[in-house]
């Protein structure tokens, strides 16, 4: 059977989850003006899965913590699960990560506590249908600007899926665990499996930091504390000593900067970071890494391997490379989606 229009519908919220937003790629371009940028944690999965339903222009998909929401769809429409293994689930029946699913009219959507990672990405063919702001739906909760007022769901929330045409697409049924498009294994990031360092390119503000400091933040584990959203990682571990203050002119900042206040733990920025920061950094974490970092729970080790920057430009070369090979084949894959055996 294949299909080449879904109307637009809704989704219904039976049941929010953890801390679910929507997110699109962020609002780029405007941080001069204070406009924090948002966008996905880990842009990794979430580019996978707009692949996956055949969208070709990023749009707005759900970003779930820890346990996903529940959900009732009311149309028909194609969805993707990428990211963090929470076990998602169409009709009560469990479904794999990577793979693109018709849903029908009346379909339930749901997951449970997540069994590796912390962030997993649900896509919608046509996308998410909320206003934009500064050319994005990202919600931004603590600016409350983005998604549906600027706030994680709840229940009782209706979110409208725009229309969707493309080339046909062929609807295969489901038979079990033979169709993987990825090593899913491969994106079982953060958890107690994933201790490989994450790599740091220091920068000008590492004058600041003495040799020792230094030595401290490269050659020890840092844990992940509570203290940690989608604003910032702030880290416990061995103090990094500061030459002298640990206070500088506000400048700009970036997502995987590292700062360390005065009290020598480091503090990493995330995508919803502010957009200068006041307090000495001591490197930035490179891209490649930046997914990887996202879905890291809480009471996780982390450790720093300083690289230089020509080793960061090879690694982000070599990085997009194998990125837009898994995009394209995500791509080619959307074509053919899959239902369930229980699924007229």
């Amino acid at each position: 059977m294949a299909i080449n229009e879904f109307n637009k519908l809704s989704i219904y919220v039976n049941a929010p989850g953890m801390y679910t937003t929507i997110q699109d790629k962020g609002r780029v371009g405007f941080q001069q003006y204070g406009m924090p940028v948002a966008g996905p944690m880990d842009s990794e999965s979430y580019l996978l899965g707009q692949a996956l339903v055949g969208n070709v222009e990023t749009a707005g998909a759900l970003e779930c913590t820890l346990l996903p929401p529940t959900l009732t769809v009311k149309g028909t429409c194609i969805v993707a699960f990428t990211g963090a293994d929470m076990e998602p689930t169409i009709n009560s029946v469990r479904v794999p990560r990577y793979i693109p699913f018709v849903c029908h009219d009346g379909d339930v959507i749901s997951g449970g506590f997540s069994q590796c990672g912390v962030r997993m990405y649900i896509s919608f063919s046509g996308g998410i249908d909320v206003p934009s702001i500064n050319g994005s739906v990202s919600t931004h909760t603590k600016a409350k600007i983005g998604g549906l007022e600027g706030r994680p769901l709840q229940k009782g929330d209706e979110l409208g899926i725009k229309a969707f045409a493309r080339d046909d697409v062929h609807v295969c049924d489901y038979r079990g665990e033979g169709h993987t498009l990825f090593n899913t294994a491969l994106y079982n990031r953060g958890g107690r499996e994933c201790h490989e360092p994450l790599r740091v390119v220091l920068g000008d503000q590492a004058k600041h930091f003495t040799e020792k400091g230094i030595k401290t933040f490269s050659d020890n584990i840092y844990t992940l504390t509570v203290e940690c959203d989608r604003m910032g990682f702030r880290l416990d571990g061995p103090e990094i000593e500061h030459v002298d203050s640990a206070d500088i002119i506000s400048d700009g900042a970036v997502f995987g900067s590292i700062q360390v206040p005065s009290n020598g733990h480091p503090i990493v920025l995330m995508a919803d970071r502010q957009t200068t920061g006041g307090y000495t950094k001591i490197g930035t974490i490179i891209t490649a890494d930046l997914p990887r970092l996202s879905q890291l729970p809480v009471g996780d080790g982390i450790n720093f391997n300083i690289v230089s920057i020509d080793e960061a430009q090879n690694i982000y070369r070599a990085y997009m490379e194998r990125l837009h090979k898994r995009i394209k084949l995500a791509h080619e894959q959307s074509a053919y989606v899959f239902k369930l055996d229980n699924v007229i």
